[in-house]
């Protein structure tokens, strides 16, 4: 009988662990309605490995918007930045590091003293 009971508990068990369907709850991810709209504008980020990442936004509307993206690969990092107005204001910056090598760091060397001891200006009194 006690093995019986037993089964049945670790039955429910293994049954009430599997996954079920659920309703959407009322926590929705900002933004999320209007991904795809095609309208331009965007935010994203995408890590496929370590040390590699992409990350990017463009924001705004027709009257003023900013554009930016980052991407890091090992060594490499790339950056972008872009903004535009309706008052023909625009700019735009560009960045591109590749650091292959290893940076090391120089030995210390203790400086130099620039100065001297102030010499006296009088001689020490004589006590005869």
């Amino acid at each position: 009988m006690n093995r019986l009971v037993l089964l049945g508990v670790c039955l429910i068990g293994v049954v009430s662990a599997y996954p079920r369907p659920q309703a959407p709850g009322p926590l929705q991810i900002p933004g999320a309605e209007g991904y795809g709209k095609q309208d331009g504008y965007f935010q994203y980020i995408n890590v496929p490995a370590p040390k590699t990442y992409e990350w990017g936004y463009r924001r705004g509307n027709d009257q003023h918007n900013r554009e930016e993206y980052l991407s890091q690969k090992d060594h490499t990092f790339k950056a972008k930045l872009k903004w535009a107005d309706a008052y023909d204001g625009h700019g735009e910056h560009y960045y591109d590091y590749n650091h292959v090598q290893k940076y090391e760091e120089p030995a210390y060397v203790e400086p130099v003293p620039s100065y001297a001891p102030a010499k006296p200006a009088y001689s020490p009194p004589s006590y005869s």
